[in-house]
């Protein structure tokens, strides 16, 4: 059997890179038998390795919610009692602003939704501690940027 896309693909059409993809043409390898793959493991790296162009695409949409949400970040007190809690909401509502679109912060029950994932966030120690390791590095961007610097977000 040789990899390809799958049966009844019209020609000139894109496939998906995903990872099941992937999966699914080393299988189709091993059982034509093609020694190389026998000896791998399962995982989807051993048979694709993302070009650095593929590699780069995450990092665009990382840099497109930094630049949405940093501005606001910035122009916060971080000595506020209510800093981690504002700033969590504010996280929160970038992350579901640049996944379901501007629009989503129109619906009813939007602020309310918002906060639920932030109290949810800031409850779980995992996650709280992920939070002010990324708010750290905000302030330490805040004092680079020629103001002075802050200090780490209270817990």
């Amino acid at each position: 059997m040789r990899p390809g896309p799958p049966p009844g693909t019209p020609g000139g059409v894109q496939i998906p890179l995903t990872e099941e993809w992937f999966r699914a043409q080393k299988k189709a390898l091993k059982e034509a038998g093609i020694e190389k793959y026998n000896a791998a493991s399962n995982e989807a790296s051993d048979v694709y390795s993302p070009s650095e162009a593929a590699q780069k695409i995450p990092g665009e949409q990382q840099e497109k919610f930094l630049a949405n949400v940093m501005p606001s970040l910035l122009e916060m007190d971080e000595n506020d009692e209510n800093f981690l809690p504002d700033a969590t909401e504010k996280l929160v509502g970038s992350a579901l602003e640049q996944e379901f679109g501007e629009e989503i912060q129109q619906k009813p029950g939007f602020p309310q939704m918002q906060q639920k994932i932030s109290r949810t966030i800031l409850s779980d120690d995992r996650y709280r501690e992920v939070v002010v390791d990324f708010l750290n590095c905000v302030l330490q961007h805040k004092g680079r940027t020629g103001e002075e610097p802050a200090p780490a977000p209270q817990e």
